[in-house]
């Protein structure tokens, strides 16, 4: 993948855009890289595939990538590094793995933050439930670091939804 444009990001200004260019078509790769990431929505008409890593958001053409909220140049090449032996694997491995063609509901931090206790007690380390919700998606915390979702016995229905909901996504494990 070669880099053809850096800009300032939209979305934070500290951050930086990146396009770059593919070097073969991987339009075909793109059902099958949907099916092995989690947190992916697959836009079969354009065809597109987004996916967040981290706090960026990556947006894979058939023959381009978009990269935003990249911390500088190194971090948006090390994310290409990233994608491009992600679609190796795919390649090497497409007949082990069932493709996914539409798009997978995506979850929002709300759906997550309904699942905890909303009790704000910052013994995850956060400032709110929510604030630890959004960093569950980004896989940056597991469920098990909510205490009052282990420890209160009344949170044992909302524990056991949490962890189905993560393990489908891959995350949290």
């Amino acid at each position: 993948m070669t880099i053809d444009s850096v800009e300032p990001c939209f979305a934070d200004e500290s951050k930086i855009r990146v396009t770059a260019r593919i070097s073969e078509d991987v339009g075909g790769l793109l059902p099958y890289l949907n099916a092995v990431l989690a947190n992916a929505t697959y836009v079969p008409d354009r065809p597109a595939l987004t996916f967040t890593k981290g706090v960026r958001l990556v947006t894979v053409y058939p023959t381009r990538v978009t990269i935003a909220k990249a911390d500088d140049l190194s971090d948006a090449e090390e994310t290409l590094g990233w994608l491009a032996e992600r679609l190796g694997w795919c390649g090497e491995h497409r007949e082990e793995i069932e493709p996914v063609f539409e798009g997978k509901v995506r979850v929002k931090p709300l759906d997550i933050y309904g699942l905890l206790p909303g009790t704000n007690c910052g013994e995850c380390g956060e400032r709110s439930c929510l604030a630890f919700a959004l960093l569950l998606l980004q896989d940056k915390h597991r469920p098990a670091d909510c205490a009052p979702l282990y420890r209160d016995k009344d949170m044992e229905a909302r524990r056991g939804r949490l962890g189905e909901l993560t393990r489908a996504l891959g995350i949290g494990e």
